[in-house]
């Protein structure tokens, strides 16, 4: 008696026209499961970030941006300076180089969270901001303030008014910095080593461009360990770079109604949405 191939079997029903169906039926339903199961988890998070809310009246701070025009003499001159800053991902990677280090940490790319999550723990911050979805594993990270993060729906960007609530996605880690910056409190933001070029971009229309000899991060970002390949898979990353833009004038946008400037002291870069300004001219 024969008996029936069972792989035969299932590469024909995901063939099939019923199988994409049902997929995203499944998947729709075991990302409200996760949610209604992870809704206890960002409870804590939100009363500890509400203690935050305008602590910084009236102060200015850096987002510290992981561009490869980022240098070291820059973060050496925070450090002399005081100025509060915000930097995220993997910055720590910098730390052997400067004595330097962030008042404020964030990450909320998943990938980054998953693989690095030891890394990102052992980070020391006052405050440091992990943003995850609700539709997906929660990861606890020592030390952290867990907060939800909202995934965008095709052509929607928003920005958060309350980011013990939630924050939104857009495209980079360093627009949930800005909504972080804002709530806090602070009335001048500075960009710096926000490049907003990458190797590979995906444009709205999804076409995809590749950029010859375009360096995503500065050279230390990711070690081997991290993909498997370094900077070789670093560079197969395709960054939604129209979204991201779009993020960033709805951030402008925002700063411009609730009395908050935002400027770029990126050295170069293709960050034109915010007025540039000198960084060095920043501490005369």
């Amino acid at each position: 008696m024969n008996m029936p191939n069972i792989d035969g079997l299932k590469n024909r029903f995901r063939a099939g026209r019923l199988y994409p169906i049902l997929r995203k039926i499944t998947r729709t339903v075991e990302k409200g499961i996760k949610r209604i199961i992870n809704v206890n988890r960002f409870q804590k998070g939100k009363l500890t970030i509400q203690g935050y809310r305008n602590l910084y009246d009236g102060k200015r701070c850096f987002i510290i941006g992981n561009g490869p025009s980022l240098t070291i003499k820059d973060l050496d001159r925070l450090k002399e300076s005081g100025d509060i800053s915000i930097a995220s991902n993997s910055i720590y990677n910098l730390f052997p180089k400067t004595e330097w280090r962030p008042t404020i940490y964030t990450v909320h790319d998943f990938q980054e969270i998953k693989k690095t999550r030891d890394k990102i723990s052992a980070v020391k911050s006052d405050l440091k901001i992990v943003a995850m979805s609700a539709a997906g594993r929660i990861y606890d990270i020592d030390g952290a303030v867990l907060l939800r993060l909202i995934e965008p729906s095709e052509g929607e960007i928003h920005f958060s008014d309350d980011i013990s609530e939630c924050v939104y996605d857009g495209g980079t880690v360093t627009y949930v910095s800005i909504q972080c910056a804002v709530y806090m409190g602070f009335k001048e933001i500075i960009l710096l080593g926000v490049d907003h070029s990458f190797a590979r971009e995906k444009t709205k229309d999804g076409q995809i461009i590749t950029n010859t000899g375009v360096t995503n991060h500065f050279q230390d970002y990711q070690t081997n360990e991290f993909w498997g390949n370094g900077q070789k898979d670093e560079e197969a990353v395709i960054f939604p770079l129209d979204f991201a833009t779009n993020a960033f004038i709805a951030a402008k946008h925002y700063a411009d109604e609730h009395g908050v400037r935002i400027l770029n002291a990126t050295r170069g870069g293709k960050l034109e949405v915010f007025d540039r300004v000198n960084f060095d001219s920043l501490f005369e």
